[in-house]
């Protein structure tokens, strides 16, 4: 077969697909379907085309040592081999959504080994504890700006060895700072790094190690809690929020914006489903300068107006419908739904996805509901630059399941 043959069914393939996402998404209406990621994939590729800005964004990654203590052993190769192991499980779950082969960037040397910028604290291993988040990002701010990246305008991963593993005792503590934040233009998350940790270790039911939080459990279980805590909080500094499964996603195993940074890679051990991220989870993912390849608009800041919003209780009242229309500048290519009870930390808040039509209207079947829970909706309107817009209203929820969404009117 010549090459311009193969090109050609190539775009064949590519309208069909395209054309059949169009179809099934033709209402703007609710669907978890792969024909979803395409229809909104298809509107970002064709903002990102038309005057297109290409960008190489990656995620930068640092190791930060107190001045008394080495780096973990092996950091690099195994640092190199968790992130691949992460980027991998991004890229799949993306592929899954039909929002293509999208991925977080690392950042590598000519050799194809990832870069680890390296940073040596002021203090020492006793001088820093889990707040300290602030002091070792302005610790790693100067050793990143004399390489030439700004911590405030690049998305940072930054690894301290504030984690004690005594092999001979299977004994496992830490102190780091463990959290993650930030957008399409900028984030940055802490994690902890140590020996034991590596992607080999997710398949170990033993030995049975005593973790300082979690208590015995296996090598294994450890590693997919830390590794596991890793992408979780790479996800946050790609901009996500909280957010769980449904009772219909469980299926899958635990939404890894939930509680799935525990659960990663248990199914290697054949303990579990292991993770995987929601559709809403990709949808907001698929504009971000790392997956889209493009920094078209990057930094500009997103407007988006909903008009014509209504709600309709279902017959039992256990479930309702949203419809509206959304415009905005970058175009809208999604909106995400989130239902969230109060507290939690929207640990608890499940996820309904839309692409809205060429019209921009869009339909939200919300069935996911907390009994004698009152909640909020928040409405995310996800612009092609990797930008949101959100809105939010309240709503309340019986005992018996029985929603009230009057406040939600009213707010329209």
């Amino acid at each position: 077969m010549s090459r311009l043959d193969l090109a050609t069914l190539v775009l064949v393939a590519v309208f069909l697909a395209a054309a059949g996402a169009e179809k099934a998404t033709a209402d703007g209406s609710t669907t978890d379907s792969p024909a979803t990621g395409a229809a909104a994939r298809r509107i970002l590729d064709a903002w990102h085309a038309d005057a297109a800005v290409p960008g190489d964004r990656h995620l930068h990654v640092v190791a930060w040592r107190t001045k008394d203590r080495d780096f973990a052993a092996d950091h690099r190769a195994r640092l190199d081999r968790i992130l691949t192991h992460i980027q991998t499980f991004y890229r799949s779950e993306m592929e899954r959504h039909g929002l293509g082969p999208r991925s977080l960037r690392l950042d590598r040397s000519g050799d194809g080994s990832l870069i680890v910028h390296e940073v040596t604290a002021e203090g020492g291993f006793a001088d820093y504890n889990r707040p300290d988040g602030n002091r070792i990002r302005a610790e790693c701010a100067p050793v990143l700006r004399e390489k030439g990246i700004d911590i405030d305008r690049e998305t940072v991963l930054v690894f301290t060895n504030l984690a004690e593993w005594d092999p001979q005792a299977l004994t496992f503590r830490h102190k780091s700072p463990y959290y993650g934040g930030g957008g399409q233009a900028a984030g940055i998350a802490f994690q902890l790094d140590s020996p034991e940790l590596d992607v080999t270790a997710l398949t170990a039911r033993e030995p049975m190690i005593v973790d300082g939080e979690y208590g015995r459990i296996s090598l294994g279980r450890h590693a997919s809690i830390f590794i596991g805590g890793i992408a979780h909080e790479v996800g946050h500094a790609l901009g996500l929020p909280h957010s769980r499964e449904r009772a219909d996603e469980a299926a899958r195993g635990t939404a890894l914006m939930g509680s799935g940074n525990r659960t990663y890679g248990e199914e290697l051990r054949a303990e579990g489903k292991g993770s995987f991220l929601t559709l809403g989870d990709a949808l907001r993912l698929a504009s971000h300068p790392q997956f889209s390849g493009s920094i078209k608009g990057m930094r500009d800041a997103p407007k988006a107006e909903f008009s014509d919003l209504d709600v309709a209780l279902a017959d039992d009242r256990r479930s309702f419908t949203v419809t509206g229309r959304v415009t905005g500048t970058p175009p809208v290519y999604a909106v995400v739904a989130y239902l969230d009870p109060e507290g939690n930390a929207a640990y608890d808040a499940r996820s309904v996805t839309a692409v809205p039509n060429t019209d921009g209207r869009f339909t939200l079947s919300c069935a996911a509901l907390e009994r004698g829970r009152a909640a909020e909706l928040r409405l995310v309107a996800c612009h092609a630059n990797g930008a949101t817009t959100t809105r939010t209203f309240p709503y309340t929820v019986a005992e018996d399941g029985t929603a009230n969404v009057e406040a939600m009117r009213d707010g329209f």
